[in-house]
């Protein structure tokens, strides 16, 4: 693995135990074993290691979302699938992460939101476009992801998170539990 990616990787990993706010380049030292100098050869400052780490984030993510969007699956199928995705990958980090994220760095907290808002559209508009009538009640799309899309903001976020003591990937699976199946018993 190469030192960038390396670096990467650490800080990552210590970010999603302990927050953004809280690593320091001399823990990545420690951890890496890499030299401050060579690591701010690969890096002007902390804060474009903090970017490099949410854009490697976000394009792992898309690149498991769209592998898990797999064309021989049913609509219902690949949702769940998607599903998994997100929550694998949010098992990772503890909602500390988020929270610092959000108040550190809310560019990239912002970057994030632009993301989830393109995914949510484009997969949804793909199920709704592509014969998924057979899978889904007839609802008018544009309804149906904006109002996903406003209650991913409102519950999936760091804040809600840790005022309700909950768990990222419970979040995520009971709101797309609500917005797939209702909470009518049949």
């Amino acid at each position: 693995m190469d030192y960038r990616k390396r670096i990467i990787a650490a800080y990552r990993e210590q970010a999603a135990k302990r927050g953004f706010s809280r690593v320091t380049i001399d823990d990545l030292v420690e951890l890496t074993g890499i030299s401050k100098r060579t690591i701010y050869r690969y890096f002007s400052s902390k804060d474009e290691i903090v970017e490099s780490v949410v854009v490697d984030f976000l394009t792992n993510v898309s690149q498991e979302i769209e592998a898990a969007l797999d064309p021989a699956g049913s609509p219902v199928d690949q949702i769940s699938n998607v599903i998994r995705v997100i929550t694998g990958n949010t098992k990772l980090v503890e909602p500390l992460f988020l929270y610092d994220l959000n108040k550190y760095y809310p560019h990239l907290w912002e970057r994030i939101e632009q993301f989830r808002a393109e995914r949510v559209q484009k997969v949804f508009e793909r199920f709704f476009d592509s014969g998924g009538q057979e899978f889904f009640r007839e609802t008018h799309p544009e309804i149906f992801t904006t109002a996903l899309l406003a209650s991913i903001r409102a519950v999936v976020n760091p804040k809600f998170i840790i005022e309700n003591q909950l768990r990222t990937e419970d979040t995520i699976e009971s709101l797309f539990n609500i917005f797939l199946y209702g909470i009518v018993k049949k």
